[in-house]
């Protein structure tokens, strides 16, 4: 079965086993996301997090913050307002910036999300003892740490 090759090929690399990792991490957090009813879907939780944590922060800010681009935040970002989870005004100083803040609701939402991800953080750990969570934690920080110093191009 050419599954059965690929697989072969490609369990042992980097990229297959954090693309696994990822799978299971949304699949948990998107289970009780869902069951917590909470209106925002895994790729927007980073965006409103951040704007919840900066109180006042403007979109290239949450890009740089996220590190994803500009065009893929005004996205989210017009999304998250038409859900009634963000503001979105203009800079007072600079009227090309668009400055993000919380609504209540989005404050609220925004601490459902970190109990919810503290719940993941829980699920997901329950198969390790603390002192191979605590490696885990630190070997996955320290590769991105790395990876991040990559010139691409």
């Amino acid at each position: 079965m050419h599954w059965d090759s690929f697989f072969s090929e490609m369990k042992d690399t980097l990229l297959f086993q954090m693309h696994r990792i990822h799978c299971v991490m949304f699949r948990i957090a998107n289970g009780l996301i869902n069951e917590a009813s909470v209106p925002v879907k895994m790729e927007q939780l980073p965006i409103l997090l951040c704007i919840y944590n900066c109180g006042s922060v403007s979109q290239q800010e949450v890009a740089d913050m996220v590190k994803r681009d500009k065009s893929s935040i005004q996205r989210t970002v017009v999304v998250l307002e038409k859900k009634g989870l963000v503001y979105i005004s203009p800079d007072a100083k600079d009227k090309r910036k668009n400055i993000l803040r919380a609504t209540d609701t989005g404050k609220f939402v925004a601490q459902q999300i970190k109990d919810i991800m503290t719940k993941v953080e829980e699920q997901i750990f329950s198969a390790f003892d603390s002192e191979d969570r605590l490696n885990t934690i630190n070997s996955i920080k320290d590769t991105a740490e790395k990876l991040e110093l990559i010139k691409v191009g």
